[in-house]
């Protein structure tokens, strides 16, 4: 706010205005002209919900497939953008949503970063993805992590076209200016061979080695793949919430935290004819539809919504979800880890 009236405004002088123009001058702000825009009241998300259906991302990811040689990028992959980010790589203010596609015998270069990432098997059968010299193999509904600075690559080893559903912190990253990066070669074997490793360790839910290092609380899970079919059988096990669903969260066996410090993700069973209790919550959230079809709003609009479609719960937007057929799954990954560690977490349910 600068010492003249907006516009409409009365015109009468503010007592102080030489004042605050002297202070903006020296390049200093003075609180009581500003204190509102930069206290405000509650969070006010700069982006609306978004919904981008599998029908109409198809086509793209096909031509993709037939038009972008591996050999000549770092990923074949394509990003789902919020218009709201001015341009912006971002789905959501601190994630961003992507579809991987691999044709047979292609290898996706192997890299690191800063930025944690994740890997949600949809049509991917035949895919593997090597993380930290653990070989993932990618069946339905597998979740992979690859945590931060982890070295990892992928391999469509199958005869048929493979597509995953992606998602990564990158905008988060790139706000704070803490993204580091570093290439590997595509040509190394020795990455792409190996074995499942110490993943094998970690292979059944509620077991871990007794030697197992304590875990640090800003660290990851050590366990890498979460297989589709534990999930879908654990959620099938669980006991209806009071509004129907069923929800699981992905967790680090040696905490029961979050998976990763920065991205925590979570499985939801939804029963047709029981909506879920509107909430809003202080992260942002980016849903996979796994099964089934359903409609979910959000803040003002309504998705219908089906196998492999993608649609954004931006933070301190109140959502509500149901399954239009007998039984529907949503994947969902948040921002809700860093939330939670910086104290900023909160819930409101109607």
């Amino acid at each position: 706010m600068s010492a003249t009236a907006p516009a409409g405004a009365s015109t009468t002088p503010r007592a102080d205005a030489a004042l605050v123009a002297a202070l903006e001058e020296a390049r200093y702000h003075p609180l009581w002209t500003r204190y509102k825009s930069i206290t405000p009241v509650h969070p006010a998300p700069a982006d609306s919900p978004m919904q981008w259906r599998w029908r109409d991302f198809q086509p793209f990811a096909d031509r993709a497939a037939r038009e972008v040689p591996i050999e000549d990028v770092e990923r074949r992959a394509i990003i789902m953008v919020n218009p709201a980010f001015g341009g912006q790589t971002a789905t959501t203010s601190n994630l961003l949503a992507a579809f991987t596609i691999l044709e047979p015998g292609d290898r996706a270069v192997p890299h690191r970063h800063t930025a944690a990432a994740i890997r949600f098997a949809t049509r991917a059968t035949g895919a593997v993805t090597i993380v930290n010299g653990r070989r993932c193999e990618m069946q339905d509904g597998d979740l992979v992590l690859t945590p931060p600075w982890c070295w990892h690559g992928h391999i469509n080893e199958g005869r048929d076209r493979t597509y995953w559903f992606d998602a990564a912190n990158m905008p988060l990253l790139c706000a704070l200016d803490a993204n580091f990066f570093q290439p590997g070669s595509r040509e190394n074997d020795a990455f792409w061979s190996v074995d499942a490793g110490e993943e094998a360790a970690f292979a059944a839910s509620g077991l871990r080695p007794v030697d197992t290092e304590p875990a640090p609380p800003w660290g990851h899970s050590p366990k890498f793949r979460y297989p589709g079919e534990e999930t879908r059988r654990t959620l099938g096990a669980l006991r209806r919430a009071s509004d129907g669903q069923r929800t699981l969260r992905y967790v680090n066996p040696l905490t029961g935290g979050p998976v990763m410090p920065t991205l925590d993700c979570y499985a939801t069973r939804l029963v047709k004819g029981a909506p879920t209790q509107a909430r809003r919550v202080t992260c942002n959230a980016i849903c996979l539809v796994v099964a089934g079809e359903g409609r979910s709003t959000v803040g003002d609009r309504r998705f219908d919504w089906s196998e492999h479609d993608v649609f954004t719960v931006p933070h301190w937007s109140w959502s509500v979800h149901e399954a239009l057929s007998a039984e529907a799954d949503l994947f969902m990954v948040t921002d809700r880890s860093v939330m939670e560690a910086l104290g900023l977490l909160r819930i409101e349910v109607e």
